[in-house]
C-alpha cells in the first residue's frame, strides 16, 4: 500500500472516530445540557423584556419631568431612522465622548485651553444642530405635502364610511410624490392599528404633529384623537382645514417673491464674499504672516471663528427662507 493511500485511510479513520466521539458525548450530556440552555435562554428573554419595559417607563417619566429630554426624544424620533426608547441616552453618551475627544485634539493643536473647550462644545453641538436643520427641512417639505394629503384624506374619509384608519391607509397608497409625509403617516397608522392605551395614541399623534410643526398639523392631530379614541365625526372639520390651507398657500407664494433679495444676499455672502476676502487678504499679506495672524493669534482666530459662524448662520437661514413652512 502506497503512502498516499495510507494517509487517506488515516484521515478517514480519524474523522469517523472524532465524529462518533462527539456524537456520543452529545447524546450523553444532552438530557442535562439542553434543558439548562433553554432555561438560560428563557431567563435572558424575560430579563430583556423586563428591561425593555423598565426603559420605556423611565423614558415616559423623563418626558414628563424634563423638557429638554422630551425635546431631544421628539427630535430624534422625527429625524433618526433607528430611533428607540434608549436613543436619548445614547445621544448624551455620544455628545460627551465627542466633546472630550475634540477638546483634547484642539488643545494639542492651538495650545489654549479656553479656546479648546469652546471649540469642543461647538463640535459636540454639531450633531444637535444638524438634527435641527434636518427637522427644519423636513417641516418645510411636509408642510406643503400636507395640503394635498389632507384633501385626499377628506375624500377617503367620505368614501370609507368615516373610518379614519382605512382612510389614512388609502391616503398613503395614493401619495406618490409626498415621500416624507408618507413615512410619518405610516408610523401614525401603525400606532393607530396597534395602540393599547390612549397614551400610546397621544404619543404617536404628538410625534406626527412635531414632525410637521404647523398649526394645521396640530388641528389635524386633535381631529385624529377625537375620531379614533372618541369616535367623533370629523368630516366638517377636515373640510375647513383643507380650505384654510389652500388660502394660506396662496399668501405664502406672494411672500416668497418679496423675500428673494434677502435670500440671495444670504447665499451670496458666505459662498462668494467670505472666501474671496480671505483670498484677497492672503495676496496682500505674505502667506506666512497671513496664516500666522489668522490661525496662530487669539484675535485672528477669534475673528475667523465668529465670522465663519455668522456666515454659516446666514447661509442656513437663507436656505430655510427659500421655502418657508406652509403656515400663516
Amino acid at each position: 500500500m502506497t503512502m498516499k493511500y495510507r494517509l487517506l485511510i488515516e484521515v478517514l479513520f480519524k474523522t469517523i472516530s472524532y465524529t462518533g466521539f462527539f456524537i456520543g458525548l452529545w447524546l450523553l450530556i444532552r438530557p442535562t445540557l439542553v434543558p439548562l440552555i433553554n432555561k438560560q435562554v428563557r431567563k435572558y428573554k424575560n430579563y430583556a423584556r423586563l428591561r425593555k419595559l423598565q426603559l420605556k417607563e423611565n423614558a415616559k417619566e423623563y418626558r414628563k419631568k424634563f423638557y429638554f429630554y422630551r425635546h431631544l426624544d421628539m427630535l430624534l424620533g422625527s429625524t433618526w431612522p433607528w430611533y428607540s426608547d434608549s436613543s436619548v441616552v445614547y445621544y448624551f453618551i455620544f455628545s460627551c465622548v465627542l466633546f472630550s475627544v475634540s477638546s483634547a485634539i484642539y488643545s494639542r493643536v492651538i495650545n489654549f485651553s479656553i479656546y479648546s473647550i469652546f471649540l469642543g462644545v461647538i463640535t459636540a453641538l454639531v450633531p444637535y444642530f444638524t438634527l435641527l436643520l434636518g427637522l427644519s427641512w423636513k417641516r418645510s417639505e411636509t408642510s406643503y405635502e400636507l395640503v394635498p394629503a389632507v384633501s385626499i384624506m377628506l375624500g377617503k374619509y367620505r368614501v370609507n364610511s368615516k373610518d379614519l384608519y382605512v382612510s389614512i391607509i388609502d391616503t398613503i397608497s395614493e401619495m406618490n410624490q409626498q415621500k416624507m409625509l408618507q413615512k410619518s403617516l405610516i408610523k401614525l397608522a401603525s400606532t393607530i392599528q396597534s395602540h393599547r392605551t390612549k397614551g400610546d395614541l397621544e404619543k404617536a399623534v404628538d410625534l406626527f404633529v412635531y414632525q410637521i410643526g404647523t398649526s394645521w398639523a396640530k388641528q389635524l392631530g386633535v381631529l385624529i384623537l377625537n375620531a379614533q379614541w372618541e369616535g367623533k365625526d370629523i368630516e366638517h372639520s377636515l373640510s375647513n382645514i383643507v380650505k384654510d390651507m389652500g388660502k394660506a398657500q396662496e399668501i405664502l407664494e406672494q411672500q416668497k417673491s418679496t423675500n428673494q433679495d434677502t435670500i440671495q444676499m444670504g447665499l451670496f455672502i458666505p459662498i462668494v464674499v467670505f472666501p474671496a476676502s480671505l483670498f484677497f487678504l492672503s495676496k496682500i499679506l505674505t502667506s506666512g504672516n497671513f496664516f500666522f495672524f489668522q490661525f496662530k493669534t487669539n484675535a485672528g482666530l477669534t475673528s475667523f471663528i465668529i465670522t465663519l459662524i455668522l456666515c454659516l448662520t446666514g447661509f442656513v437661514t437663507s436656505l430655510l427662507l427659500r421655502k418657508p413652512k406652509n403656515e400663516i
